[in-house]
């Protein structure tokens, strides 16, 4: 296993670790976590990319540690009240239809790369920042207004981005089937 590999494999089994840490309501440790975690996603990529380490365990370890922390920071922060639910919904919605698209695809014998698009990783940044901000605001004190406008923007672009991807997703569904009934 590369070094790559290896960071992915941490943040996943960091997802335990954070989970805990908001259930018992240690906030200033779980911010910790989910940053570290995210450092790692960082250093992943950079090093997969600079030291020529791309794997196909890779490409799926890194959106697994990703999605997994997601998922569970939006549900677990929502649950304590720290995020709206509508906003947990809205994300781990997001990821699931995403998902379920790319499997329909790809058992469909489109075995193309997705790209994310500007729109994913625009809502994707915005996520990582909301998630900070719904943490840093459990222990410290942050306008109740600007953090609650960083909800709205990140639910609206996430709902886009989501929109998005499907609507790409049965482009590439329906061309697929035009070549096939050629």
């Amino acid at each position: 296993m590369n070094i790559p590999n290896a960071l992915s494999l941490l943040r996943v089994f960091m997802v335990a670790p954070f989970l805990v840490a908001v259930i018992y309501r240690q906030f200033p440790l779980a911010l910790t976590i989910f940053a570290v975690a995210g450092f790692t996603d960082f250093l992943d990529g950079y090093l997969a990319r600079h030291l020529k380490q791309k794997t196909v365990l890779g490409t799926f370890l890194d959106p697994l540690g990703d999605r997994l922390l997601s998922t569970v920071a939006f549900i677990s922060l929502s649950v304590q009240g720290l995020l709206p639910p509508w906003l947990a919904v809205t994300v781990v919605a997001k990821d699931l239809y995403v998902a379920l698209g790319a499997g329909a695809l790809h058992f469909s014998g489109n075995l193309t790369v997705a790209v994310p698009s500007v729109w994913g990783k625009l809502s994707t940044l915005l996520q990582i920042v909301a998630i900070g901000f719904a943490l840093l605001a459990a222990f410290t004190a942050i306008n109740a207004t600007l953090l609650y406008t960083l909800f709205i923007v990140t639910g609206l672009l996430t709902a886009i981005a989501c929109f998005h991807y499907v609507w790409c997703g049965v482009k590439v569904f329906s061309e697929k089937t035009e070549k096939d009934g050629e």
